[in-house]
């Protein structure tokens, strides 16, 4: 979809720069801190996932968590139901892609504690945001649980989107 590699040449010469100056290993953790803190405000009682965008001069442009849709009750029945939950759950990545009001191009997005699943990964990518950061995942039950979409996403994301894995 985003045929403009100029474009990105300037826009990652710009966020190289800009991380530079800025420390891009500190500002990583920082927004996965940050993504962190964002994810406890989840009501799922199984998984808190939080997701913070971040512009490439390292400004915080959106936050989201996982919950259900805008105005939809968090009613016992709904949460306590796993598979009525992952239906009506808004993931914390695709909220904070909606929250975030503006394009999103070139941008930064860090997920907490989990790497995003595969519809999620089609999402950023049609964002046109470039770079995902999660934090080195050693969960092996969440792995292998979710070991089908995420390789779905890492398909996704192959030669648009770099994934990093920080230690936090």
């Amino acid at each position: 979809m985003f045929e403009d590699d100029e474009f990105f040449e300037d826009l990652d010469n710009l966020r190289s720069r800009s991380h530079q100056a800025c420390d891009r290993e500190k500002w990583d953790k920082r927004f996965l801190d940050l993504a962190a803190l964002v994810a406890g405000w989840s009501k799922d009682p199984s998984t808190k996932v939080g997701a913070v965008i971040a512009d490439p001069l390292c400004r915080v442009v959106s936050v989201g968590y996982n919950g259900l849709p805008h105005g939809m009750r968090d009613e016992p029945g709904i949460l306590e139901d796993r598979d009525l939950r992952l239906e009506c759950t808004v993931h914390a990545e695709k909220n904070a892609i909606l929250f975030a009001g503006c394009r999103l191009v070139g941008y930064t997005l860090y997920v907490f504690p989990v790497p995003p699943c595969g519809p999620c990964a089609a999402m950023i990518r049609q964002a046109g945001i470039r770079r995902v950061v999660v934090p080195r995942l050693d969960n092996h039950e969440f792995q292998a649980r979710w070991q089908k979409s995420l390789e779905g996403a890492q398909k996704v994301f192959a030669d648009a989107v770099k994934l990093d894995f920080v230690d936090i």
